[in-house]
């Protein structure tokens, strides 16, 4: 009887828990009146946290500071040290699927199984992926190691959700900051100069080598002490494995296939064996856009369990049109990263070194716009008006490239894309920033997973057209500009189809490029080199240029988003002493049945 009577009571006492943590999770859900009734004049954030906070940045530095960001800036190289020249989009566009593929699904997961085991297995597939870059033999390798990355950068992502709900509201752009410390302090401020002094004077696999060495530490530091409320949902009277049952299959595959397919198709676009006009291009584009479109709405129309429910979008000025912001930055980011380099590069000087140094002014910036604003977010007060600073300091530097870069200007190369390219560290840590303040806490990590899917989308988007707009001008502008100075200087016309070709290779440094060709001088090789730099600045400027238009619909989505600063308060989520896996021997099963059990008690009684 006693035996009885203290299991009854156990098991009331774990019913009890479950509805005091569900009752806590649906306050929080309210994230509005959770910020302003739960406003404590003081908080304090434990050493623990800061250093959970600190380890999760580490985690963001192999996945992309240096495995996209630094690899970009010598892809030029690298791949043509790998015998795969043909394949160069693909080194970066394998990244940018991957990640866009598992931001959104590690997200929607997160929200039901935890954090820490996403952001965890996310570290571990980013080891593995370094692990393959750095033995890499040829491009596809190299390929399959950077899609390795990118799908753990995307996992690794899922710590945009996790830091918010460690600490108190007014200093969440302070754990953004961090966050994007960890890929612009360092690794991103000397990225294009590290990797193009590594590839110089050592390997550029030393990229991948530091890689996993910062992976190692940041996977400990994780470990021992990242440990968030592993049930954000607050469904502890389910297990595990009715949890699994219940997540939206559906809709999960449907997303994942045709957001793979649609990107597929537009990484291959306009590249030679994949013009835009071929079925190969046109169907796994159009057939991934229908899919994904069929995702949301099987979605929001039949799915008990919806991944993207339909409320979420229904926030449209305090998230939806977030989507909008950071899919139209993202496009302009993630092309530029490897665009500024080989801008460089064409247009003014094969030093690697040389390269990196002009690229110092982005890394600075960076740092500003991406670590330093949003840390400053609370102090500066209005988050709305602070993201559309961002957004009209990066339509007017995008039309000052455009206008300034052509004929070739060194300085205003440096220091204009300096300027403009890292305003996107700045939108995107505000955009996570407003969209935490707005979002239920139980749909933040399919709600932050959904504004990275759309950050990297954008990026494979604009991968895809700008490539394709600077390849297409280039090609229209080399023949006029190259062949008037080749005759001016006596060369044989028939000797032109290869002249060009000769030029090319001698702008990257590439020796006795004009071997075999008649009456070439040093003096010529210059003119000649002249000529086709200004064919590339002039093809440049018109990827500024096409960038424009949705640059400037990017800063008129801006004026429709919803202030978050009166938000910005002492309120802090708390664990709310939910560890409630530890109760009944620590296992789900059995709270769950306790919970049913003491429903039962309680209907008795």
């Amino acid at each position: 009887m006693y035996n009885m009577d203290s299991m009854d009571h156990i098991e009331r006492s774990t019913t009890q828990k479950i509805k005091d943590a569900q009752t806590h999770i649906k306050f929080e859900n309210d994230t509005h009146r959770a910020a302003l009734e739960d406003n404590p004049e003081s908080v304090h954030v434990s050493f623990s946290t800061w250093a959970a906070i600190c380890f999760l940045s580490l985690s963001f530095a192999p996945s992309t500071a240096l495995g996209f960001v630094t690899i970009a800036s010598v892809v030029v190289p690298v791949s043509q040290a790998l015998g795969g020249f043909d394949k160069l989009g693909w080194i970066v566009g394998a990244w940018s699927l991957a990640t866009a593929v598992s931001l959104s699904l590690a997200g929607t997961l997160s929200d039901v199984f935890g954090r820490r085991i996403p952001i965890l297995g996310g570290e571990i597939l980013t080891l593995i992926g370094c692990i393959v870059c750095a033995v890499a033999q040829n491009v596809p390798t190299l390929i399959a190691g950077e899609t390795l990355i990118g799908l753990g950068a995307g996992v690794v992502f899922v710590a945009y959700a996790g830091v918010p709900e460690m600490l108190p509201n007014k200093w969440r752009g302070v754990g953004m900051g961090i966050l994007e410390g960890g890929i612009a302090i360092l690794w991103g401020l000397v990225a294009t100069l590290l990797g193009n002094a590594l590839n110089q004077y050592a390997t550029w696999r030393w990229i991948f080598y530091i890689g996993i060495i910062v992976e190692v530490i940041a996977l400990i530091g994780t470990i021992i002490f990242y440990h968030p409320n592993p049930r954000p949902r607050g469904d502890y009277d389910k297990t595990r494995w009715q949890e699994v049952k219940e997540i939206d299959w559906i809709g999960l595959v449907l997303f994942t296939g045709g957001l793979t397919s649609a990107l597929i198709g537009l990484t291959w676009a306009g590249t030679a064996t994949h013009p835009w006009k071929s079925a190969s291009t046109i169907v796994p584009i159009v057939l991934g856009f229908i899919v994904t479109i069929s995702a949301f709405v099987y979605d929001f129309t039949i799915a008990k369990n919806p991944m993207f429910p339909l409320e979420l979008f229904q926030q449209f000025r305090q998230y939806t049109v977030l989507l909008l912001i950071v899919f139209i930055s993202g496009m302009s980011f993630y092309a530029m990263v490897p665009l500024v380099p080989q801008g460089a590069l064409y247009m003014f000087t094969n030093d690697g070194i040389m390269i990196g140094v002009y690229n110092l002014p982005y890394g600075f910036f960076a740092i500003v716009y991406g670590v330093i604003a949003p840390a400053l977010v609370h102090k500066i007060g209005n988050v709305k008006w602070l993201l559309l600073f961002f957004l009209v300091v990066q339509a007017a530097i995008t039309a000052a490239v455009a206008g300034a870069v052509y004929p070739n200007k060194l300085q205003a190369w440096i220091w204009l894309t300096g300027i403009g390219v890292p305003m996107f560290t700045g939108i995107i840590m505000i955009a996570y920033t407003i969209a935490s303040l707005h979002v239920p806490h139980s749909r933040l990590g399919v709600a932050m997973g959904l504004l990275g899917t759309f950050r990297s989308a954008g990026g494979a988007v604009g991968n895809a057209i700008y490539n394709t707009v600077f390849n297409n001008h280039f090609n229209s502008y080399v023949g006029p500009a190259v062949s008037p100075v080749a005759l001016q200087n006596g060369l044989n016309p028939q000797d032109l189809p290869k002249i060009i070709p000769a030029v090319i290779q001698y702008n990257l440094g590439v020796p006795h490029t004009f071997d075999g060709i008649e009456g070439v001088t040093p003096a010529i090789q210059k003119d000649l080199q002249e000529a086709l730099r200004s064919a590339y600045g002039h093809a440049f400027m018109i990827v500024f240029l096409a960038s424009l238009g949705p640059t400037l619909f990017g800063l008129i989505c801006g004026f429709f988003v919803e202030d978050s600063s009166p938000y910005l308060t002492n309120h802090l989520k708390k664990k709310n002493a939910i560890h409630l896996e530890h109760v009944s021997n620590g296992s789900t099963e059995h709270t769950a049945a306790a919970v049913k059990h003491g429903q039962q008690l309680e209907s008795n009684h």
